[in-house]
């Protein structure tokens, strides 16, 4: 049994029926995870640092900004799945053609994609359910283990790879425009992509910074 009781879900999906399962799967277990819905990426920009979630389900529909705008200025999925990823893996569910737009993200550990259908719920709460367990794991390594060996390696795999997915996924969308464009201009946004990379580069850092005083404290402790 997964003990999850202080850990949250972020359901991001506009499909009531997807979000009623979900909840119905995870609320029923004893201390199982919170949930929190809504409705599309949006609202999950303004929730997602105070929800604090160990994982998001994201449905692709729901991708979409609830303001729209010109197709042209719509943001890609890679995109709206590397911010949010900053915060916690995501389990994506989507159709067939774009399984290989978040293929870097899958490769880099901080998604899971689940082709659309109608029996690919169970299949994407399993993803939830092995992130969740992943997330306790790490809590339970820095509670008890002293991040000592192979549980200080888990601890830094978690806190590292939030940063480093940021930093990779700006940085590929913003290199892939500067090369369809060609014109020798920063893309319309790049300044705000290059911002953020500054700001994940330096949140890596103080990670690194902080388990490396954090481990040498435990394995040093003052007498």
């Amino acid at each position: 049994m997964i003990h999850t009781r202080e850990h949250t879900i972020l359901l991001v999906s506009d499909d009531a029926e997807l979000c009623a399962a979900a909840r119905r799967e995870f609320e029923a277990r004893e201390g199982g995870p919170r949930v929190a819905a809504v409705r599309n990426v949006d609202a999950a920009r303004c929730i997602v640092e105070d929800a604090a979630p160990a994982v998001i389900l994201l449905e692709e529909t729901s991708a979409t900004p609830a303001s729209e705008g010109p197709v042209a200025e719509m943001p890609r999925l890679n995109s709206v799945v590397s911010a949010l990823a900053v915060h916690a893996p995501v389990v994506v569910i989507g159709g067939p053609d774009q399984e290989s737009e978040l293929a870097s993200l899958v490769a880099a550990g901080a998604a899971d994609f689940v082709e659309r259908a109608d029996d690919c719920l169970p299949l994407a709460l399993q993803m939830v359910e092995r992130r969740l367990r992943q997330a306790q794991e790490v809590a339970d390594a820095r509670q008890f283990s002293g991040l000592n060996g192979e549980a200080f390696g888990e601890v830094l795999r978690h806190e590292m790879n939030n940063p480093l997915t940021g930093i990779l996924g700006n940085a590929e969308l913003l290199l892939a425009e500067v090369r369809r464009k060609n014109d020798g201009r920063l893309p319309h946004g790049g300044q705000q992509r290059l911002e953020t990379i500054a700001a994940l580069a330096v949140r890596l850092r103080e990670t690194v910074r902080r388990l490396s005083q954090e481990c040498e404290t435990r394995q040093h402790p003052a007498q």
